[in-house]
């Protein structure tokens, strides 16, 4: 006869491991959640403060960088026919990305908002140097045909693995 209370033969020892492994887990997911969170606040704009200014039809937007973001209303879906009191019933989400008015059920990204309003899509990747061109593609090919991108020199190789 055997001790039902022994971590041996009842299994409790390994159920210990496997909840410390989750815990462990759950701790390397959570420290990626947060230095995922805290390049997205390094990165994307970040809402501060939040109004609504009637005399002149803006959202605005302070943002934690300091700068200042203002949009009509009328760019959000669902708050184009909303009252100056409406639009006054706004809050800021915890990550600073989501501005809600709650009373109207919208809800919007001020990443988005910005991207909109700067038109990011079409000019940013020329600014950062992706843009498509013939002469691009027609090198692409090109290289392809030679069996792929050039190689660097042994130099430069090494030089980028130090």
């Amino acid at each position: 006869m055997y001790n039902t209370f022994d971590s041996s033969r009842n299994g409790s020892d390994s159920m210990a491991k496997g909840a410390r492994g989750t815990e462990t887990k759950f701790e390397r997911e959570n420290e990626l959640a947060i230095r995922e969170a805290r390049e997205a606040d390094r990165m994307e704009p970040r809402a501060q403060t939040i109004a609504y200014d009637a005399r002149r039809g803006l959202v605005l937007v302070e943002l934690r960088s300091g700068f200042a973001f203002g949009f009509p209303p009328e760019r959000v879906g669902g708050l184009e026919r909303a009252t100056a009191a409406h639009l006054a019933k706004v809050r800021i989400s915890p990550s600073g990305d989501g501005l809600h008015w709650d009373d109207l059920d919208v809800h919007a990204s001020l990443t988005g908002l910005v991207v909109d309003a700067l038109n990011l899509a079409d000019w940013a990747p020329r600014l950062m140097g992706q843009v498509r061109s013939a002469a691009k593609a027609r090198a692409a090919r090109a290289n392809g045909l030679k069996g792929g991108r050039p190689r660097g020199s042994r130099r430069s190789r090494s030089a980028k693995t130090k």
